[in-house]
């Protein structure tokens, strides 16, 4: 009886250190969830592309010499084309500020900048062009030529509220990625812009 009273107890004594085992290690193993631990999340993202805005443009370049102020005759030359391009606007990840408070995560991050505003050159298309000897057309007239209709059709998309449609994408975007973190469902995910 002795024996058994002996083995009963230290089977309750292992029964219990294994439970409370068990329940320390449940304790340990749940995910915290740090600010630490989403900035790392968000960086690996880094360059975060939220806007694309596609264009199709005709342009026309002209030009002639001039002489103290007057276009000199038989020197004028010009080319008209189609082209298509495409600007990318997006955040830097790797500089977003991120706080984390009761059940609020706060992310701060630049707004929106272009990334990269370019012209397919595949879809060039001369429709016109003058073949001056006295004032031939050049590659630096092209040259020019890109680098002012960029100018013009990201005026043209900032009109048209591509900054703004740029920050609901970026806040869309942190959000969709913190999400895919494990227990982050119970936070409230607010996202700001640096001014």
């Amino acid at each position: 009886m002795k024996n058994f009273k002996k083995i009963l107890f230290i089977l309750i004594c292992i029964l219990l250190a294994f439970i409370g085992g068990m329940f320390f290690m449940n304790k340990q193993t749940e995910p915290e969830i740090t600010s630490t631990l989403i900035q790392n999340r968000i960086e690996q993202a880094s360059d975060l592309v939220t806007t694309k805005y596609h264009y199709t443009k005709v342009g026309k370049f002209e030009n002639s010499l001039n002489l103290n102020g007057w276009s000199i005759p038989l020197t004028n030359k010009y080319f008209i084309l189609t082209f298509e391009g495409e600007i990318q606007l997006g955040t830097d990840l790797s500089k977003a500020n991120i706080e984390i408070s009761d059940s609020t995560i706060h992310v701060t991050v630049d707004k929106p900048t272009v990334i990269s505003n370019s012209i397919d050159e595949s879809s060039i298309e001369v429709y016109d062009e003058t073949k001056n000897i006295f004032n031939p057309i050049s590659v630096s007239d092209y040259k020019a030529f890109a680098v002012e209709q960029k100018e013009k059709a990201l005026s043209e998309a900032k009109k048209k509220g591509l900054m703004k449609t740029a920050q609901k994408n970026t806040e869309k975007s942190i959000k969709q990625i913190i999400s895919i973190i494990p227990d982050t469902d119970d936070y409230n995910i607010e996202v700001t812009f640096k001014e």
